[in-house]
């Protein structure tokens, strides 16, 4: 069994996160409303940014997954503003190697609990539609699949599907 640590990453981690990131980037292209064509030209101050909470606009549980000393997953929880009802999950990856594991259950459940925490009503993700495996991951989790689906990105042919999680069930 391997040895999985979930961190939380801070200004001084951006090294490993910008890593991670591009990383995840280049791996699953068509997984991210971004790309490594664009983050890649990042500087410094851009990476740390990222990872330093702004109070009064929003909340941010940046996580990396380390497993065996080596970092190996990556995932968001984002909360907008204070008055927002819901987390929105942004970023997340399991490095190739990694998979199977067990690696997104366990970025997904700190931010469930997390979301939990912050007393909000439900946790959002986009997924691209064809991604069965994370499809599968956030529904076995009791995440609900909304409706319509979107271009991942302006002028794609990926398409992505909103999936939500009613964190209310979690209280009662």
């Amino acid at each position: 069994m391997a040895d999985i640590e979930i961190q939380m990453l801070t200004p001084p981690d951006w090294r490993k996160y910008k890593a991670l990131r591009l990383a995840s980037l280049q791996d699953s292209p068509d997984a991210f409303g971004s790309t490594y064509q664009k983050e890649i030209n990042f500087d410094e101050a851009q990476w740390r940014v990222r990872l330093d909470a702004e109070p009064q606009t929003k909340s941010i549980l940046p996580l990396v997954a380390v497993i065996d000393a080596v970092a190996a997953g990556l995932a968001f929880g984002v909360r907008h503003n204070p008055n927002d009802r819901t987390i929105h999950v942004y970023q997340m990856w399991v490095a190739k190697s990694a998979r199977g594991y067990g690696i997104g259950r366990l970025l997904l459940q700190k931010i469930v609990d997390w979301a939990v925490l912050m007393d909000v009503e439900l946790v959002s993700l986009e997924v691209t539609a064809t991604n069965i495996a994370a499809v599968k991951l956030y529904q076995t989790m009791g995440f609900k699949a909304e409706a319509a689906l979107e271009p991942l990105r302006e002028g794609s042919k990926i398409l992505v599907k909103t999936m939500t999680y009613d964190v209310k069930k979690d209280r009662s």
